[in-house]
């Protein structure tokens, strides 16, 4: 379960360095900063649901399930927290920059199925 867990948030965070990088090549370092804080906006609260999981990995079965829905509750309040501070006290964001790295970055999920079949 941890390797599983570590190797989507390694892959998330590939996915954040390679579109933050293109920002950065292609539409200068503003963009780059704001694609920068997108991906961190979905990186974090995965983190934060993994290190829950990981903190309660031998629960019994009926305890990992509420876990589980606390973890996805902190996940979604922290992603809102997130998109709410960056909106309020970072001044020039990019938006399409940033919701195109936090898609990106999410898209990573899909991206493990397919390439970590046996973790």
């Amino acid at each position: 379960m941890i390797r599983g867990l570590l190797a989507v948030l390694g892959l998330q965070v590939l996915v954040l360095g390679v579109v933050t990088l293109g920002f950065l090549l292609f539409s200068g370092l503003a963009a780059a900063k704001s694609a920068a804080i997108g991906g961190a906006i979905a990186v974090v609260p995965g983190a934060f649901y993994a290190w829950r999981l990981i903190a309660f990995r031998n629960a019994p079965a009926d305890r990992l399930l509420r876990v589980h829905f606390v973890a996805e509750a902190g996940k979604l309040t922290l992603t809102f927290v997130l998109f709410a501070v960056t909106f309020v006290w970072i001044r020039d964001v990019s938006v399409i920059p940033l919701f195109a790295a936090y898609i990106a970055t999410l898209m990573a999920y899909w991206l493990a199925l397919i390439v970590f079949k046996r973790i």
